[in-house]
């Protein structure tokens, strides 16, 4: 789950499109920015005919002049308290249109400014310092403290336990009263039957390096997705595959903006096709 955006072509303003199944009069842009049938004429024989109309009736699938992933939403979030370690004086635009939750409008007018915020947010280097948890073996960041979930990262209700990060430890608690289960700042997970970790959770552990405490989790820390192997990130019911590693460290390493270039990159992407048509951005 994220945070998509897209921006409704021209086509079918301009009269560009090819003729609809019915009436253009029956049509008209309802007030989340979509061409959408009038109320009296939106019964489901209706629908259907607009929508598959509205895939190919231009050159633009879906009548989409641009559709971007923005982000999943830890992601998001990650990216909004970015803008609010540079300053939120500098984005007051970005601060009143960017979304909370899947849904509204941003004008175009409000587009252009945002592109010009988007711009400083580029130019700002690097932006502090953040709390990761690091796979030992690659070196590579896996999860980072997110202020807005409170560090948290697993909620596991099959173990009623909260896992995350704190400013310098990975901490567990008990979900219910908060009492501590585990805190390491250098641990491995591992199967107590010596069986390799291959996400099945049953018989997972914690061992904390330094003290050698061990807790009985029954959880897997995954890290990295990987291809299945004949290549596809994806199998056709959605199932994805990921890297279990063995050891884990917490660590405070620099946060960049260039860290967010993919998020700019599709932010920009929408503001300039608002900009470019004249209709807003639609958050879904």
């Amino acid at each position: 789950m994220g945070l998509d955006a897209t921006v409704m072509c021209n086509c079918f303003r301009d009269g560009k499109t090819k003729p609809p199944p019915f009436p253009s009069e029956w049509l008209e842009v309802d007030n989340e920015g979509y061409i959408n049938l009038k109320k009296e004429h939106n019964s489901g024989e209706n629908w259907a005919k607009h929508y598959e109309w509205g895939q190919s009736c231009c050159g633009h699938k879906g009548m989409d002049f641009a559709r971007e992933r923005i982000s999943n939403w830890t992601g998001y979030r990650q990216f909004q308290e970015a803008l609010g370690e540079v300053g939120w004086q500098h984005f007051r635009v970005l601060k009143e249109q960017l979304p909370n939750a899947n849904g509204g409008l941003t004008p175009s007018a409000a587009s252009a400014k945002a592109i010009e915020e988007l711009d400083f947010f580029a130019s700002a280097g690097e932006i502090g310092v953040k709390t990761f948890l690091i796979d030992i073996a690659s070196g590579k960041g896996l999860y980072e403290y997110v202020a807005a979930y409170g560090g948290v990262f697993i909620l596991s209700r099959s173990y009623e336990v909260n896992a995350g990060l704190s400013e310098f430890e990975f901490v567990a608690v008990d979900a219910t009263s908060g009492e501590d289960l585990f805190r390491a700042t250098r641990f491995r997970q591992f199967h107590k039957s010596g069986k390799k970790v291959d996400g099945h959770c049953d018989g997972i552990a914690w061992e904390n390096l330094d003290t050698g405490d061990v807790y009985d989790s029954g959880i897997a820390i995954r890290g990295q997705q990987i291809p299945w192997e004949d290549g596809s990130w994806e199998k056709p019911n959605g199932q994805c595959r990921f890297e279990y590693p063995s050891e884990f460290q917490v660590e405070q390493r620099p946060r960049l903006v260039s860290d967010f270039d993919d998020i700019v990159k599709a932010l920009r992407t929408v503001f300039e096709a608002s900009v470019e048509t004249g209709n807003p951005v639609r958050w879904c």
